[in-house]
Parts: structure tokens; C-alpha cells; sequence
């Protein structure tokens, strides 16, 4: 097994990001297309692997036609939402039918726009599949919550006044279907997390060599269960460090001072959390991952560095007003890559790129001009 590298730098980083702002600025954000392919080529062709980078083949003329269209499918979005609020819902669930198709189409332009070692990779998912997965079963899903809710309201309200059963029963019940809809909820993600990398990873090929991946629903449960777990500590630990301050309705001395460290303490909580959703889920992925049931994939990231490299990256762009963004970026690109590993022993000289359809790069623009990540990366 070998690790990818990053050989660039923040201060190499720097120069192109400062450019593309700039540029942006002047241009009245027309630039937006030509400094996302100067970003991503600067990444790409610097993150190696057995002394061969990665390249992004796209161009700014490429993505300008798609930009333009979401911009203006954005414009008119503003406009309806604050002229007539009323209509606003009908666009956004015209563009929520919209979706499967901007993500797929995403995922096919990105996949064919980024080579390694001269061989450019493939998506072939189907456009079915990608309706079922990101709007079908999240419409079961809403659709059977709305379902439970009003059949939990109509129940309780009757049981209540006919006086069938006593309140503190009820409350307890209460508290059980809670849990348990909890639960719920954190199997549906599961479910989704599974069926979407396994889309995503398993039409995914590299020359005409196939990506595969073997997933279970249960793996990502049992992270999200035990992610659970840990957010409930620091609710526990506020309610006893806090309860005493309110009590009889004053403030003790000191109260701001330990609002304010609780406050921070519960995020740094939470990016632990999502540091260790991250790591677990990104470690079972790559183990049941393989290229050509030959070429395995391993992943030594640490919860506790990832929470590390946020926290400090956020302190970071805190205390210089934004401007050290291009190094907290490289650091997390370096802290990814560096943990990343792959099976170089067989070799990769044996692949070739085959013959894709043109694809546009509509549906990867749109998605940005809407601030909705239509790439599904792991």
C-alpha cells in the first residue's frame, strides 16, 4: 500500500486563489468558471500517487454556457422569492425534480474531465437509478414521516381526552416513540449513505478498468448509533453545568464566562462527532472497495486529526479575516490525501482510456449556482 501526496503549498495556492478573487471581482463574477478549473488543476496535477499526478481536463469556456444558465435560473429564483413568496415553493420542487438529473450529469463531466497517469476515468450510471436513489427514496421517506406524525398527534389527542390513558403513561410513551423514531431516522441515512456511494463508486471506472464496492446498511448504522452516543455526552454534561445557573431564576457569577466556554466546547464536540462519522465511514468504505477485484484501497485517517486540522483551520480563517483560507485548504487536502492509500504493486500501465460520449458540464454549474453539492465524493 502507498499513499497519495500533495506536493503544493499555501503559499503557491495563494497567489492563484488572491488571482481568481480579484479577477472574479472585476468581472462581476464572470471569472466564477475560469477560477474553479484553475483551482481544481492546481490540486489535481499536485496530488500524486507512484509519482504520477492527477489532471483535470476541463476548461473555463466549457463550464461559462452552464454557469450562465444557473445564474440565471438563480436570478429568477430571487426574484420569485421576493416578489411572489407564494410561487417560490413551486420553482424549488420543480428544481428538487430537477436534481437526480444535475447530480448524474455532475457526476459523468467531473469523472471524465480528471485523468490519472494519462488515463481518464468514466461514470456510467443510470439516470433511473439516480432518480430513485436522491429523489425516490427521500420522498418515501418524508412522505411516511408526515404519515406517522399525524397519525401520532390524532392518537395522543384522543387518548388524552377520552381519558384511556393517564398523562405521565403517555409522556412516557412519548419519550419511547421519540427513540425510536430517532432510530429511524438514522437507519433511513444509513440506507441513503449506502445506496449512495455504492452508485456512486460501483459505475465508476478507470480506463476499462471497473471500480466495485460491497456495502451493508448495518456498517453505517452502527457508526451513525455510536456517533449518537457521543452527541448525547456533551447535551449531559451542559444540562449539569448549566441547571445550576438557572436555578431560582438568577445567574450565578461567572454564568457568561460559562455559557460562552460551553458554547464553544459544545462545537468542538460536535466537530469531533463529525470528525469520527467521517474517518469510520470513509475507512469501511475504501476497505470494501476494489479496481479490477485486484486493486485494493485503505484509509488511516484519525478522527481526532481531522477534528484537529477543522478546529484549527476555522481559528485560523477567524483570526485573519479569510486570508489564510488557501493554507487551512491545503492542510486538509494534505491530512486526506496523506491517509489515503493504494495498492500500487500490480501496477497501473495496463490501463487505457476508452471512448466516452460528449458531455456537458450543465448540470455541474447549475448545481454550484444554487449552492447545492451535486458531486457525491468521498
Amino acid at each position: 500500500m502507498e499513499a497519495l501526496k500533495f506536493t503544493g503549498s499555501g503559499s503557491e495556492y495563494f497567489k492563484i486563489w488572491i488571482v481568481n478573487i480579484l479577477l472574479t471581482i472585476i468581472t462581476l463574477g464572470m471569472y466564477i468558471p475560469w477560477a474553479k478549473v484553475r483551482n481544481r488543476r492546481y490540486f489535481y496535477a499536485n496530488s500524486m500517487l507512484a509519482d504520477r499526478n492527477f489532471e483535470y481536463h476541463a476548461t473555463g469556456k466549457q463550464l461559462f454556457l452552464g454557469f450562465i444558465i444557473g445564474l440565471v435560473l438563480f436570478i429568477i429564483y430571487s426574484f420569485i422569492a421576493q416578489t411572489a413568496p407564494q410561487f417560490a415553493g413551486i420553482f424549488m420542487i420543480l428544481f428538487m425534480l430537477v436534481l437526480p438529473w444535475l447530480i448524474w450529469k455532475s457526476l459523468m463531466f467531473n469523472m471524465k474531465m480528471t485523468s490519472f497517469s494519462n488515463v481518464h476515468f468514466a461514470f456510467k450510471g443510470k439516470l433511473g437509478t439516480s432518480y430513485k436513489i436522491f429523489l425516490g427514496y427521500p420522498a418515501l421517506f418524508f412522505f411516511f414521516i408526515i404519515i406517522i406524525g399525524v397519525s401520532s398527534a390524532l392518537l395522543t389527542n384522543f387518548l388524552l381526552n377520552g381519558g384511556i390513558i393517564p398523562k405521565s403513561i403517555m409522556l412516557g410513551g412519548g419519550v419511547v416513540l421519540g427513540l425510536l423514531f430517532t432510530l429511524g431516522y438514522l437507519y433511513f441515512f444509513a440506507i441513503i449513505k449506502k445506496f449512495t456511494t455504492t452508485y456512486t463508486l460501483s459505475n465508476t471506472y478507470y480506463g476499462q478498468g471497473k471500480v466495485e464496492t460491497k456495502l451493508e446498511t448495518k456498517k453505517f448504522f452502527i457508526i451513525l448509533l455510536k456517533a449518537l452516543g457521543l452527541v448525547l455526552i456533551p447535551f449531559v454534561l451542559l444540562s449539569i453545568v448549566i441547571t445550576p445557573t438557572l436555578m431560582g431564576g438568577a445567574m450565578i457569577a461567572g454564568a457568561e464566562i460559562i455559557f460562552v466556554l460551553a458554547y464553544f466546547g459544545f462545537i468542538f464536540f460536535m466537530m469531533l462527532v463529525a470528525s469520527y462519522v467521517v474517518s469510520r465511514e470513509r475507512k469501511y468504505v475504501y476497505e470494501s472497495t476494489l479496481l479490477d477485484n485486484k486493486i485494493g484501497f485503505e484509509s488511516t485517517l484519525r478522527a481526532r486529526d481531522l477534528a484537529w486540522v477543522m478546529l484549527s483551520n476555522l481559528v485560523l480563517i477567524m483570526f485573519t479575516l479569510g486570508l489564510a483560507f488557501p493554507w487551512a485548504k491545503v492542510r486538509m487536502v494534505k491530512l486526506m490525501l496523506e491517509n489515503t492509500l493504494v495498492d500500487t504493486s500490480i501496477g497501473f500501465d495496463d490501463y487505457i482510456t476508452i471512448q466516452q460520449d460528449n458531455i456537458s458540464s450543465i448540470g455541474d454549474q447549475i448545481g454550484d449556482a444554487f449552492d447545492v453539492d451535486v458531486g457525491v465524493a468521498f
